[in-house]
């Protein structure tokens, strides 16, 4: 009996681990302008590709923009945000929020973040899926 509400119990909890249907694709500039997947993947947003990455720096706060094509002929919403990677190379994921883009089919659209705390050295993009 003892063994059989373990194995029940068991089942039940690894019944409601969640799924993450809508999994975030982590990306960094790199060197070329263009960038780089350091985490997750672009199975979801396939249609949807990072031509270019640039930033600047404007009073002290950095201005970040990567500019978005959708090669498909139909309409995408995803979801994205910035996160900024610090001098010491910490990453500061949470002064940033989720915004919504629709991306239209084969146009070519330019994301923007600014980092207001004024603390960051570089940035991440990061994408999902809606």
């Amino acid at each position: 009996m003892r063994f059989f509400s373990l194995t029940a119990l068991f089942a039940c909890l690894s019944a409601c681990a969640p799924y993450n249907k809508n999994p975030v694709t982590t990306m960094e500039p790199n060197q070329d302008g263009g960038v780089e997947v350091i985490a997750g993947d672009r199975k979801k947003l396939k249609n949807v590709n990072v031509t270019k990455s640039f930033k600047q720096e404007v009073e002290g706060k950095m201005i970040a923009k990567v500019e978005v094509q959708n090669r498909s002929s139909r309409p995408v919403v995803f979801g994205y945000k910035f996160d900024w990677v610090n001098q010491d190379g910490s990453v500061d994921s949470a002064s940033s929020p989720w915004h919504t883009a629709t991306i239209n089919g084969q146009e070519i659209k330019t994301l923007e973040g600014v980092d207001f705390r004024g603390n960051a050295v570089d940035f991440r993009i990061l994408l999902k899926a809606k």
